[in-house]
C-alpha cells in the first residue's frame, strides 16, 4: 500500500523528536519533499481557506526542508539567507508544530492531510519581548496585514473595479518589506517567526494569493487571503510584546476595526467603493445591493457624475435609485420615478450591463477587464450642462 503524504509527515515526526544527525537528514528530507508533492498535486489552486491552509503548509515545508539539511552545519551558517545561531533546532520545532497545527485547525486539509499532534508542550512557550525596532516593524505589520486585505476585498464587493495594479504594488511591497526583516534579525527571533514573516511562510503565501485573486477575479480567493492575513497578524500579536511589556492586541483591535477602502482606478471614470467591507444585512453576496441600500451612496455617486463621471458612475446611480424606489414601495414617488427614468436612457447601456459597440477594452495592466465601458470616444457627456440641468430640475420636485 503506497505511503500517504500522512504517513511521511509522521515519520518525518518521529525521526526528528529522535535528533535529527546526519544519518537522518537525507530520510527527513525526502518524506516532507513527498509530502510537499503530494499535497501541491491535490490541491493545486487556492479558492477558499482551506486551498490557502494547504498551501501555507505548502511552502512552509520549504523552509523546514532548508533547515533539515543544514542542521548539522557549523553556527553561523546562513539558512535562507539568514543566520540562526544556535536556534536552528528551535526553528525545526516551531516550523513542525505550526504545520500540524494548521492541519488540525481545518477539517478540510485533515481531508487530504491528517498529521498526528505532538505532545503539549510542558510549558507554554513565553511572548517574544521585542525590542524597539522589533515593535516599530510589528505594530505597522500587523496594521498592513488587515488593511491590505480589507482594501482588496473592498474592491472585489465593488466588482473588482478600482486600482487594482496600485494595491497591488503595495501588497508586494509589503511582502517583501516583512520577508527582508525577518531574515535581517536572524537569531532566536527568526527562528520563531519566520514561518509567520517570510515570502515562503503565511505572510508570503497569503500575500501572493491576495495578489493572485485580484488579478483573477477570484473572489474565494481574496475572502481567503484577506482572512488568513488578518488571523495571521492576531496569531503573531499574541506570541510577542511590546518593548515595554505591552501587548498588541489593542494594535491588533484597531486594525480590524479601522474600515479602509482604496483609491479610485486612475484609469478609469469615478467610481464609489463601499464604507465597510461587511455585506448589507439580508444578503449573502457582498456585491448585491439590497431594498434601501441606494440611500447609502446616493450623495456620493451624484457628486461622481456631475463631476464628470461616465456610464459606470449613472449605472450607479441608477442602482442606487432602484434600490429607493424598491424600499419606498414599487415605484410610487413621481420624482424618484422621473429621475430614474431620465439616468436609465442616459446610462444606456451600462445600466443595463450590455457593454457599448464603441466602448474600448480596458487595457490597463493589472485592472479589471469588465469594469465597463471607458469614457473615452463615443461614450456619454454626463457631466453636460444639459444633463446638469436635467438633474437639478427632478430634484427640485423630489426635494424641493
Amino acid at each position: 500500500m503506497a505511503l500517504t503524504a500522512t504517513d511521511l509527515f509522521n515519520d518525518a515526526t518521529t525521526r526528528e523528536i529522535g535528533g535529527i544527525g546526519p544519518d537522518q537528514v537525507s530520510q527527513i528530507v525526502s518524506d516532507l519533499t513527498g509530502v510537499q508533492q503530494m499535497l501541491s498535486a491535490a490541491d493545486p489552486q487556492i479558492n477558499n481557506l482551506t486551498d490557502l491552509h494547504t498551501h501555507v503548509i505548502i511552502n512552509q515545508l520549504n523552509e523546514e526542508i532548508a533547515t533539515v539539511e543544514l542542521a548539522n552545519s557549523p553556527t553561523g551558517t546562513p539558512i535562507l539567507g539568514t543566520d540562526l545561531g544556535q536556534y536552528v533546532g528551535r526553528a525545526i520545532n516551531d516550523i513542525h508544530r505550526d504545520i500540524i497545527d494548521i492541519a488540525q485547525g481545518d477539517p478540510g486539509v485533515q481531508a487530504i492531510f491528517n498529521p498526528t499532534p505532538l505532545p503539549a508542550l510542558n510549558t507554554p512557550a513565553t511572548p517574544f519581548l521585542d525590542n524597539a525596532t522589533q515593535t516599530s516593524f510589528v505594530t505597522q505589520w500587523i496594521q498592513d496585514s488587515n488593511h491590505l486585505g480589507q482594501e482588496a476585498i473592498t474592491i472585489e464587493n465593488n466588482g473588482f473595479q478600482g486600482d487594482i495594479a496600485g494595491l497591488v504594488q503595495q501588497i508586494q511591497t509589503f511582502e517583501n518589506n516583512a520577508n527582508a526583516f525577518d531574515q535581517s534579525q536572524g537569531g532566536l527571533w527568526s527562528a520563531r517567526f519566520w514561518n509567520e514573516f517570510r515570502s515562503d511562510g503565511t505572510t508570503g503565501t497569503a500575500a501572493n494569493a491576495l495578489i493572485e485573486g485580484l488579478q483573477t477575479h477570484n473572489a474565494g480567493e481574496v475572502n481567503a487571503a484577506a482572512d488568513q492575513l488578518a488571523a495571521n497578524s492576531a496569531d503573531v500579536g499574541s506570541n510577542n510584546l511590546m518593548a515595554d511589556g505591552g501587548s498588541y492586541a489593542n494594535v491588533v483591535a484597531a486594525a480590524q476595526a479601522t474600515a479602509v477602502t482604496p483609491n479610485p482606478d486612475p484609469a478609469s471614470p469615478p467610481t464609489t467603493t463601499p464604507p465597510s467591507t461587511t455585506p448589507p444585512a439580508g444578503t449573502t453576496d457582498p456585491g448585491t445591493p439590497v431594498a434601501g441600500d441606494g440611500g447609502n451612496h446616493l450623495v456620493t455617486d451624484l457628486i461622481a457624475l456631475l463631476q464628470g463621471g461616465g456610464q459606470n458612475s449613472a449605472a450607479a446611480v441608477v442602482a442606487d435609485l432602484q434600490a429607493l424606489v424598491q424600499a419606498a414601495g414599487g415605484g410610487h414617488n413621481n420624482g424618484l420615478s422621473a429621475l430614474l427614468g431620465d439616468l436609465q436612457t442616459a446610462a444606456g447601456p451600462a445600466a443595463s450591463g450590455q457593454p457599448t459597440a464603441s466602448a474600448p477594452a480596458n487595457s490597463t495592466p493589472g485592472a479589471s477587464t469588465d469594469a465597463g465601458p471607458s469614457t473615452g470616444a463615443g461614450s456619454a457627456d454626463f457631466g453636460s450642462h444639459h444633463f446638469q440641468s436635467d438633474m437639478a430640475h427632478h430634484f427640485h420636485h423630489m426635494w424641493g
